[in-house]
């Protein structure tokens, strides 16, 4: 579950650079040259989001890092304490995705249809499980985990807000015993 619903994370601060308060994050996009003009990032302090302008951006685009310069931190030792704070950035600054592409937070109550047994129920939670992500869905108050595989989504409808997949053979009898 995502513990700030309006942003999503950009990246984790991983060490230091240079003795003037500059960082190295690690960016969690495909995407990093998008964010060459960064005005803002929202810093996770205590599980609070607090706001810092960004004075400085080198994108480094193969390895999906950037050097980042924040207002306010202006030495070495003061940017130490931010070592492993993870970054956000507001929700409406993600492109929009089409077809069969989404985020895992977009789905999230969206009623799962499979093309032989029809509506099954709503999509609860997603899990990152690294290689293989899986959504969980209720169905007949059942918890049933479902792999994210490009191959079993027939299509996703946005508006709406389904998501039309072809259930594995046995999959659902998995969870269904008692």
């Amino acid at each position: 579950m995502n513990e700030h619903p309006q942003h999503f994370l950009f990246g984790t601060i991983i060490r230091t650079h240079g003795v003037k308060g500059d960082f190295l994050v690690a960016m969690d996009t495909d995407s990093p040259g998008r964010y060459k003009q960064l005005k803002v990032v929202y810093v996770e302090v205590d599980e609070v989001l607090k706001e810092y302008n960004v004075t400085k951006v080198s994108i480094k685009e193969k390895e999906r890092s950037a050097y980042l310069h924040l207002q306010g931190i202006e030495d070495m030792s003061t940017a130490e304490n931010y070592l492993k704070y993870r970054l956000f950035l507001p929700i409406e600054q993600l492109p929009k995705l089409r077809g069969k592409k989404f985020y895992f937070h977009e789905i999230i109550g969206f009623k799962i249809f499979d093309k032989n047994i029809g509506e099954l129920g709503p999509v609860t939670t997603v899990y990152d499980r690294g290689e293989q992500p899986v959504l969980e869905f209720l169905y007949n108050d059942h918890k049933v985990l479902f792999p994210i595989h490009d191959k079993l989504i027939v299509k996703i409808d946005r508006e709406a807000k389904e998501f039309h997949i072809n259930m594995p053979e046995g999959l659902l009898d998995i969870y269904l015993e008692e």
